[in-house]
């Protein structure tokens, strides 16, 4: 079945790409690697403030890196548990927290120093929620209740399962269970599996924004975004990614077949009289940048498309992604508006 680009997309959403709003952020944060304009500022402050997440000796918090299994289930038993004992002398930090989350028969591995997966996080929020669901039913549940939007699509495929979070993506994670769920207390796992009645209508498939038609490049119903498509396929030739359209969407896009991961989306929008483009996945779970490879494909691809950019975009580009502020830049008589809205994926609003 074909996705509604509308449906995906919000009018506010692309309105405020269009108009170039700025969402307010708070004062100076406690972590001296976390400044106010950080995207995650208040969602770390909320943890810090309720006893969820600490930092580090050093006054850090390292909100790019990769969080291990053992501080993941430290801040999601913390959330609901503050007075967990400290370990005794000579034991691991965390093992009270595995003492913990062994007695109510939670998935934890004991590998103390694992990057958790987006898999296991799925299945570990399930568990607090007295509920036995593993793998494609964990995330399955993550979807149905909103604790969770996916990566590139409200699916099992666009939640991207195999990728570790960061430790700032981990903290968002407990807010959206503490935020959405009545639940007060842990609860323990039932010893069999759950019933996925109740997970009914999460597609397994990927359900991006725009659909990846089967048409030939340069053919098609719509002769006009055919030949856009054409122009992008030649530009990035040689490069390994594909090319691809949806006639019905009046879209085409860019993807890396390694990861099946789009990255680059382009909409012409009537309703705003002007082009919307979608950026996804520019930046790796736990990464501290973005990925050339794909900054570079997607600008290739808006030069072919007659959008002029270079190294001033891709420079402003990376200073939105990284305090999650929009920015406006002008080249020539076209304004671009960067609109981000996690880390590596926005909407940039093309007025010409």
């Amino acid at each position: 079945m074909k996705s509604k680009f509308a449906k995906s997309v919000s009018a506010a959403i692309l309105a405020m790409a269009l108009m170039g709003q700025v969402s307010a952020f708070a004062a100076a944060s406690g972590f001296k690697d976390v400044p106010s304009s950080h995207w995650a500022y208040n969602t770390i402050m909320w943890g810090q403030q309720n006893k969820v997440v600490e930092g580090f000796q050093d006054g850090t918090f390292r909100p790019s890196q990769g969080v291990s299994e053992s501080q993941f289930l430290a801040m999601l038993l913390r959330s609901y548990k503050t007075d967990i004992p400290v370990a005794q002398a000579g034991e691991n930090w965390s093992t009270p927290y595995y003492t913990l989350a062994k007695s109510l028969n939670y998935p934890v591995t004991g590998n103390v120093n694992a990057v958790i997966t987006r898999t296991s996080v799925a299945e570990l929020v399930a568990a607090t929620q007295g509920k036995n669901y593993s793998g494609t039913n964990a995330i399955k549940y993550m979807l149905a209740k909103g604790l969770a939007q996916g990566k590139t699509g409200n699916s099992v495929d666009g939640y991207q399962g195999n990728d570790t979070l960061t430790r700032a993506e981990a903290v968002q994670f407990i807010k959206n269970v503490l935020d959405k769920l009545d639940t007060t207390e842990l609860l323990p796992r039932p010893s069999t599996p759950s019933d996925p009645s109740e997970l009914e209508g999460i597609q397994d498939g990927s359900n991006t924004v725009v659909d990846r038609e089967l048409e030939k490049i340069g053919k098609g119903e719509d002769q006009q975004l055919a030949g856009l498509a054409t122009k992008v396929n030649n530009a990035l030739k040689g490069t390994g990614f594909n090319v691809f359209y949806n006639v019905e969407q009046g879209a085409l896009g860019v993807d890396d077949p390694k990861t099946n991961r789009i990255m680059f989306l382009y909409f012409k929008e009537p309703m705003y009289d002007g082009t919307i483009i979608q950026y996804a996945n520019l930046v790796d779970s736990g990464a501290k940048e973005m990925r050339s490879d794909y900054v570079n494909a997607m600008v290739k691809a808006m030069n072919s498309l007659g959008l002029s950019v270079g190294e001033t975009f891709k420079k402003t580009l990376d200073d939105a992604d990284w305090d999650g502020k929009t920015r406006t830049i002008k080249i020539g008589n076209t304004q671009y508006n960067i609109n981000p809205t996690h880390a590596g994926d926005g909407f940039i609003a093309v007025i010409q």
